[in-house]
């Protein structure tokens, strides 16, 4: 029997036992070989489209409206730029030319036939997507009036093309024509690759933190909200959210950077909202719409990877150091990491994880150049 739109208890059951998937299977040795988003967006999506779940509640308003913008300061707490100028190295240059190298691709793939009218949303919402992270994703998808329903499309086209990407840069070192193209002392000089990862240590959580944090959080959201009423702009609340936390967070590095706990709570939320995404998806409309999304993405994705891989021949940079450097872009500081681990690039990993943070921070800017342009 179909849940009522008005049964909120029985929905936020639901919705908080998929955003329970998505962590569960990132720990899980199988199930963490595909990304927690996409198993909470399929699972919402396979509830709502076989008539268990409805389409459309307004606990799904509730949650898109006022509890997802709360995560956003809370996933940028600890974005400060001296720690990831300090920390980022070489990589740091080819980090911002892969950035520059998403928004090439998205003005190229914002041409293609067949894309509707929102083809300039989903593009600027694509780049957001691949310099900072899903939390940007988001942040562009509002501040461009995507749709839900065709963000919804946009975010399950994307995340085959991360695949996709993901798959590229860990096979570039053993592509012979790229390793002479472009020589990695990097590479060679470490011992077959192949170390075993040790067990990431659990989060350290501080209740007392973690609900200053989120009072902080609303806070700016309040701020933001209210300034953008007052400007006329409305749909920028979350573009002036995330401004706010990064001046915050580099004003007052100190306290931010003790908080626990932070992080973690907002990526809790962010997995609530994608939740409530997949409940909304029709996928009717994915069937129709997602093809063309797909294309592109891997637009943007292969035109990214291209400039990325140009510049570090011209520069003579490190292969290493240019894979880690799109890979901060395109999927993240923790797999950005994780292919410096797996790799036996120790001294990557700390570039991957603090150029991660930086994308996360001006991934916005970016995004809304690209929407501006293609407008």
């Amino acid at each position: 029997m179909a849940i009522a739109p008005d049964n909120y208890p029985a929905l936020l059951a639901i919705l908080l036992g998929l955003a329970w998937l998505g962590f569960w299977s990132e720990r899980h040795p199988i199930a963490c070989r595909i990304p927690g988003v996409v198993w909470i967006l399929g699972g919402g999506t396979l509830l709502s489209n076989f008539g268990l779940i409805p389409h459309a509640s307004p606990l799904y308003g509730a949650i898109g409206g006022y509890v997802m913008p709360i995560a956003i300061p809370l996933l940028l707490y600890k974005a400060t730029f001296a720690k990831i100028l300090g920390e980022s190295g070489r990589v740091l240059p080819l980090f911002f030319i892969g950035a520059i190298g998403v928004c090439l691709g998205a003005l190229i793939a914002a041409q293609l036939p067949g894309l509707g009218g929102h083809g300039p949303q989903v593009a600027a919402t694509y780049a957001a997507a691949w310099i900072g992270g899903m939390t940007d994703m988001v942040a562009m998808a509002e501040i461009t009036g995507l749709p839900k329903d065709e963000f919804a499309v946009a975010v399950s086209a994307s995340a085959p093309v991360s695949i996709i990407g993901l798959m590229i840069l860990v096979s570039l070192p053993n592509i012979p024509f790229v390793r002479r193209l472009i020589p990695s002392p990097i590479a060679d000089g470490q011992s077959g690759g192949h170390e075993s990862r040790d067990e990431p240590a659990a989060a350290e959580l501080n209740i007392a933190h973690m609900a200053g944090g989120l009072a902080l959080s609303a806070a700016i959201c309040w701020a933001a909200l209210a300034l953008t009423r007052i400007t006329g702009h409305e749909n920028y609340s979350l573009f002036v959210v995330t401004l706010i936390t990064v001046v915050l967070a580099n004003i007052v590095p100190g306290p931010m950077r003790a908080l626990k706990g932070d992080f973690e709570l907002g990526m809790f939320i962010m997995y609530l909202f994608f939740a409530m995404i997949g409940a909304s998806t029709d996928m009717t409309a994915f069937l129709t719409a997602a093809p063309i999304y797909f294309v592109l993405g891997l637009v943007v994705i292969l035109v990214h990877i291209l400039v990325v891989l140009v510049a570090a021949r011209l520069l003579r940079a490190d292969l290493a150091e240019a894979i880690i450097g799109s890979g901060a872009n395109i999927v993240g500081a923790a797999a950005a990491a994780g292919i410096a681990t797996s790799k036996g690039w120790k001294s990557l990993v700390t570039p991957a994880i603090a150029t991660g943070m930086l994308g996360k921070a001006i991934a916005n800017f970016f995004g809304v150049a690209v929407f501006h342009l293609l407008s």
